[in-house]
């Protein structure tokens, strides 16, 4: 028994089956990524790394998408039959993960918890016996060591180990504080003083929209989170580029140039797929679907 379960976790991992199976159902790459919430080229480094393991074909490639073999056809039965038998064994040792109570950890950022706050609040009110712990930090927590049960984070492209749904759209603009702009509106650009991230090694959307926009000789004041730009463009310290899911949240901040989406983010729900099946991730990941989307929708 011990050599056949060093021999199984020598050719494949656990979060391996979801993405063959997945492309068995979907009959391509982007269909399974579409279910899945994950890049296309994820799902294809998963199929091959899981081929090459196994040493054998598990799909034709064909033009209108992947067609199972015969040996795709036996793991999909026996996938089947294993998934089905590791959520029994969950639902008879976890019987409380299908109550809506308990703990549900949450990561995301200080910008989205600032914005989300009311999202949030609505629903621990729908969902009261569930214990909602907020984290937010500038450092990434790991979902693969269970520092978090979901992730909502704005990024281009998530890990590829984590499971998933793309939320909504990002973009980016300019803003000022209307008393700070309408003294700057006529004076030359050398005078603004520009709010920015200290991200140098790493520079963020933000940064580097910021410095196509401002003059070399223009004034710089750095800070290192995203809350304390927000704050300090609030009190009219100079303008700076944000998110403008947070920009446009404040009523005396202006935009003063046009959205800018070019550098391709979204705002991902994100969890760790062996706790996607609990009933309180579900249970967020529901409320998320449409209460956050709704309320990015609105934002330009």
């Amino acid at each position: 028994m011990k050599a056949q379960r060093s021999r199984l976790e020598q050719n494949l991992e656990w979060s391996d089956i979801p993405y063959i199976l997945t492309v068995c159902e979907a009959g391509s790459l982007a269909g399974a990524a579409r279910l899945l919430g994950v890049n296309h080229s994820t799902v294809f480094r998963r199929v091959e790394s899981v081929e090459t393991k196994l040493g054998v074909r598990l799909f034709e490639r064909r033009r209108r998408g992947y067609v199972m073999t015969p040996a795709g056809e036996l793991f999909y039965e026996r996938a089947l039959v294993l998934c089905e038998g590791m959520d029994g064994i969950e639902r008879e040792l976890s019987g409380k993960d299908l109550r809506l109570e308990g703990p549900l950890t949450i990561t995301t950022t200080d910008s989205l918890l600032h914005c989300l706050a009311p999202a949030f609040a609505a629903f621990q009110a729908r969902h009261p016996d569930i214990e909602l712990r907020l984290l937010s930090d500038v450092r990434a927590l790991d979902l693969m060591q269970r520092d978090a049960d979901i992730a909502l984070r704005p990024t281009p492209e998530p890990p590829e180990h984590w499971v998933g749904r793309r939320l909504a759209p990002l973009s980016f603009a300019a803003y000022a504080h209307r008393d700070y702009w309408r003294e700057a509106c006529g004076a030359p650009p050398d005078s603004l003083r520009w709010v920015m991230l200290g991200d140098d090694l790493q520079p963020s959307p933000m940064s580097r929209l910021a410095s196509r926009y401002r003059s070399e000789k223009a004034k710089v004041l750095i800070v290192n989170t995203m809350m304390s730009v927000f704050d300090m463009v609030g009190t009219g310290a100079g303008v700076a580029v944000m998110p403008c899911y947070l920009g446009e949240r404040h009523p005396e901040l202006i935009r003063i140039h046009e959205p800018d989406a070019s550098a391709d983010w979204h705002l991902w729900l994100l969890a760790h797929p062996d706790v996607r099946r609990s009933a309180r991730v579900n249970a967020f990941y529901e409320f998320a679907a449409t209460r956050i989307t709704d309320s990015f929708a609105t934002i330009a």
